[in-house]
């Protein structure tokens, strides 16, 4: 008996349009369903990596303070940070103050930078500020600034031995710049360490927080202990995300659950799976029996039915990665799918993939659709090829 050519099974179902609609169907459902997974996973990802990516540009790799509130920088301090590990350090004196601007007014933490070390931990476009000051950008369209603009700060001071003084000074915005999360782009300003120092009535080089940059970002940890080992007692160290552990935490025990949950939807799209079988079963059954009759062997029939749902599933997952650039090019960057910083910490989100979320995924997305080819498969056994016949032709 001559065999029969592979391809006469794809050509019995898709003669129909019917049929070839219904495949469409399952697949973009499929799709969509990885889509909606790979896309939620993505944005966490994304929340994640843009607001340590925030931190970062305002902490440097680690932050430390001195566990008696201010120190003094001086070149023995300054030796103990130089190792082979350790890029750069920036000193920073920081205190609280007011902004005043056209009769509104704004809770600020004032951060008094040495520009060219800040700079070089924290990668922010600030240049020499002279006698003038540097905002965030959110806090530039609260009060609606622009470079030139001046704005009153109100800092208390101690300068004339009174804890009760409250000094006026007014400034020229000399930068703008964004930090990427809103609270700091809201209520940071900058300004030279030295003029604070002036208008704080302190001696030279006083400050209460540093910042490091790190050569090897993966030794970060080990780094930290060494440091507080080396400084014990006299500095706290922390990673520049400490802040926002709890919150980064708490978004890797989301994704993980959350993904969980979303296989709801895979199994509402691998229902259209099974439909699809089921309709091509009972529509094709009778082409099917004549074609084993004539000579098709199980084993043919098995392989095709696996040949087709790897390629529902392949077509599915590609059609899934083009509809996650969709979700994070378009949707995401509509005016009014806008989030709230002030709700959300970041003002902006993206979609971050890597190769082990896609393989998440998609391996679970295999895992389901092989089930269904083996229940498949475990029907085909079951039914006789005289039986089927019969069945047809009674």
């Amino acid at each position: 008996m001559a065999r029969l050519p592979f391809t006469s099974m794809f050509k019995i179902i898709f003669e129909a349009k019917s049929s070839l609609k219904f495949l469409i169907g399952t697949i973009s459902s499929f799709a969509f369903s990885i889509a909606v997974i790979l896309a939620t996973i993505g944005l966490m990802d994304g929340f994640e990596f843009t607001l340590k990516q925030a931190l970062s540009h305002s902490n440097g790799d680690i932050k430390f303070s001195a566990k008696d509130g201010h120190f003094v920088k001086t070149d023995a301090l300054v030796a103990k940070f130089s190792e082979e590990e350790i890029r750069s350090t920036a000193f920073v004196l920081q205190v609280e103050a007011f902004a005043i601007s056209e009769g509104r007014s704004k809770g600020i933490l004032l951060k008094g930078i040495e520009y060219k070390d800040f700079s070089q931990i924290t990668n922010l476009n600030l240049k020499d500020l002279g006698q003038g000051i540097a905002i965030g950008k959110t806090f530039a369209d609260y009060f609606n600034i622009s470079v030139g603009d001046s704005v009153v700060l109100a800092i208390s001071t101690a300068r004339h031995g009174s804890e009760g003084d409250v000094l006026l000074r007014e400034f020229e915005v000399r930068s703008i710049i964004s930090h990427g999360i809103y609270e700091k782009d809201l209520r940071f300003v900058y300004m030279e360490k030295k003029v604070l120092e002036n208008l704080m009535g302190y001696k030279d080089d006083v400050s209460n927080l540093g910042l490091i940059k790190i050569n090897n970002f993966q030794n970060l940890n080990e780094i930290i202990k060494q440091l507080k080992y080396k400084f014990e007692g006299e500095f706290s160290f922390q990673p520049f995300w400490n802040e926002f552990k709890v919150l980064i935490e708490a978004v890797e025990v989301e994704k993980i659950s959350i993904s969980i949950i979303l296989q709801l939807i895979v199994i509402v799209a691998i229902l259209n799976v099974v439909a699809f079988t089921i309709f091509i079963s009972e529509k094709k059954s009778q082409d099917f029996f004549m074609l084993r009759a004539l000579g098709l062997s199980l084993k043919s029939l098995q392989r095709f039915w696996f040949i087709t749902f790897l390629g529902i599933w392949g077509l599915s997952c590609l059609l899934g990665y083009f509809l996650v650039i969709v979700f994070d090019q378009i949707i995401l960057k509509l005016p009014f799918l806008k989030i709230p910083g002030d709700i959300y910490v970041i003002s902006d989100l993206k979609i971050i993939l890597d190769n082990t979320d896609y393989a998440f995924v998609f391996g679970l997305s295999l895992i389901w659709i092989m089930l269904i080819g083996i229940i498949t498969m475990s029907r085909l056994k079951r039914t006789p090829l005289i039986a089927g016949l019969r069945q047809e032709f009674s």
